[in-house]
C-alpha cells in the first residue's frame, strides 16, 4: 500500500518502506520517525510536558498504523548520519559506544570490545530510545 510494493514479504522490507514514508514522503525528522514506529506508551505521553504531550499524542493517532509493536533492532543509515533504534520494550538489545570521533552499536557490549577495547562512553538506549549520528559538516564536503 500506499505506492509500495513488497517483493521479498519481510519485516525489513515493510520496515524500509515505512521509514522512506515517514521520513522522504511526510517529511519527518528522525526523531519524529522514532516516535512513530517505537512510539511511547499512553501512560508516558500523559507523564510529558504539554507541548511535547501535544506532539506525540498527534504523530501517535496519526500514523497509529505504522506503529511497530515487536521486537527489533536497527540501524538506518541516511545521507550525513545513522540513526540507531530498538523496540519501545526493549525485546531486542542495542549498544551504543563512543571514543573520540567513532561511534559503535552492536546487540552485545562484547561485539564493540573487539573494535574499540577501551570506549570513552558505552551505554544501552532505553526502548524506543533513538541514537542520531551525524557527520561534521566538514566530513560531508
Amino acid at each position: 500500500t500506499l505506492g509500495y510494493k513488497c517483493n521479498l514479504l519481510t519485516d525489513t522490507e515493510v520496515i524500509t518502506y515505512i521509514l522512506d514514508y515517514l521520513h522522504r514522503r511526510q517529511k519527518l525528522s528522525w526523531e519524529e520517525v522514532s516516535s512513530v514506529i517505537a512510539a511511547p506508551f499512553w501512560q508516558t505521553i500523559h507523564q510529558m510536558p504539554p507541548h511535547l504531550q501535544e506532539k506525540a499524542t498527534f504523530l501517535r493517532r496519526k500514523f497509529s498504523e505504522m506503529l511497530i509493536t515487536g521486537p527489533f533492532s536497527i540501524l538506518v543509515g541516511f545521507q550525513g548520519g545513522l540513526m540507531a533504534l530498538n523496540d519501545r520494550l526493549k525485546l531486542r538489545s542495542l549498544v551504543a559506544a563512543e571514543r573520540k570521533d567513532m561511534v559503535y552499536f552492536a546487540s552485545e557490549e562484547c561485539a564493540i570490545a573487539v573494535l574499540e577495547p577501551s570506549p570513552e562512553k558505552i551505554w544501552s538506549p532505553r526502548g524506543g530510545e533513538p541514537v542520531i549520528v551525524t557527520l561534521n559538516q566538514k566530513d560531508q564536503a
